[in-house]
């Protein structure tokens, strides 16, 4: 496993657990149920990102060709529409995927943490609307999260989610997939209606 994205993955561990601390502070001082009920959701899922954090970590001597399994992008998407570190409420969906494979070969254990990174930064901003779509481009696999929010550089919208260690994950992660000497990458763009698309390349 590349030790890129395992030093990514404990940095990211330490700042959600700062943030769970400072979350559990303000609580100390002025209890509140709903939250008490955010911070209990917090540490829910930096329990499921540390038992994800462990698996990947175990297998870090494996060559990432033998992590790949046979998956269907459709499918894959679907299993996002549970995961468990979606937020009470979060507006999530799954487009027609008309384009996409009926398989691809890529680590799923990988490819869904650079996804949950991509979708919690798109939960950030998104004002009604988060959609997943797949397709096939180029001999690419390409795996996409759009919101609805105001998009980069503007006031209030998602410039702040687009830079920082999500981002920087997601780039290790594509970058850990390759095939032929041709490498995974990821981009994220404003759309022309509004909103931003982060889209993950897997060769």
């Amino acid at each position: 496993m590349q030790g890129e994205v395992l030093a990514l993955l404990v940095h990211d561990l330490k700042n959600q657990l700062g943030m769970l601390e400072a979350e559990l502070g303000q609580l100390a001082l002025q209890p509140s149920a709903e939250q008490a009920h955010r911070s209990h959701q917090h540490c829910s899922q930096l329990r499921q990102r540390l038992i994800a954090y462990l698996t990947l970590y175990a297998a870090q001597d494996r060559p990432l060709t033998a992590l790949a399994e046979d998956e269907s992008p459709a499918s894959f998407l679907a299993k996002l529409l549970h995961v468990a570190s979606r937020p009470d409420g979060a507006p999530l969906r799954v487009g027609e995927c008309a384009d996409a494979p009926t398989f691809w070969y890529f680590d799923p254990r990988l490819v869904l943490l650079a996804m949950e990174a991509a979708l919690h930064n798109a939960w950030r901003f998104a004002r009604s609307d988060v959609v997943l779509d797949a397709r096939l481009q180029d001999g690419f696999l390409v795996l996409s999260v759009e919101d609805d929010g105001l998009g980069l550089g503007t006031p209030d919208g998602s410039a702040a989610s687009s830079t920082g260690l999500g981002t920087e994950l997601c780039a290790a992660v594509a970058h850990a997939h390759h095939q032929g000497g041709v490498r995974g990458r990821v981009t994220l763009n404003t759309m022309t209606d509004g909103g931003t698309r982060f889209e993950i390349w897997l060769p």
